[in-house]
């Protein structure tokens, strides 16, 4: 069966569109005009497992829709100038594709490494709210974990004689001195 040229730019636009919204956890199958696409999310929020797999069946166009929506970074205008649809079709597609939106939110948020000044901030703002509760006290005992007000610091001017390089006539100098401080250390 041979392609023709029109069969096969069908074929490399689809796969364009599938491009946009494949990732390393979703990739979406192209059965004809139709794009079963799976979703990272069900209804509740909870996330898709092998057991428990969600599917959006999308047509091209919802799929073209997406990656202008997607590509003017969720602005329903723009993405209504770049995809060339009428503001009723959009509207229709916004509420159909809104969990890909949502989706994206989520992925962002729980992607967020929160740093130890974040870390801080929460925990001061979770103690300057009224009065202290556990939480709070919790949060008091962390920031002060976290600025290390528990470590035990070594004083800076003590000196470790046991990493001290001296010159042969220095050790001799200094022996006398050394002697005295071992020998009071071991009497006591």
């Amino acid at each position: 069966m041979r392609r023709t040229a029109k069969s096969d730019s069908a074929t490399v636009l689809s796969e364009n569109l599938a491009k946009a919204v494949n990732d390393k956890s979703r990739h979406i199958k192209i059965r004809g005009k139709q794009a079963i696409v799976p979703l990272k999310f069900d209804e509740d929020g909870n996330p898709a497992t092998l057991d428990k797999l969600i599917f959006k069946r999308l047509s091209l166009n919802d799929l073209r829709f997406l990656n202008a929506w997607r590509s003017a970074h969720w602005d329903i205008s723009k993405a209504i100038q770049d995809s060339g649809i009428s503001p009723e079709k959009a509207e229709r597609l916004v509420k159909k594709l809104a969990c890909f939106r949502e989706e994206d939110a989520k992925v962002k948020a729980l992607c967020e490494i929160p740093t130890p000044d974040w870390i801080k901030s929460k925990h001061v703002e979770n103690i300057y709210s009224r009065s202290l509760k556990d939480t709070q006290q919790k949060s008091l005992a962390e920031l002060a974990k976290i600025e290390g007000a528990y470590k035990q610091t070594a004083p800076t001017n003590q000196l470790n004689v046991f990493n001290i390089t001296l010159t042969p006539e220095e050790e001799a100098k200094y022996k006398p001195v050394f002697d005295a401080i071992a020998e009071t250390s071991h009497v006591a």
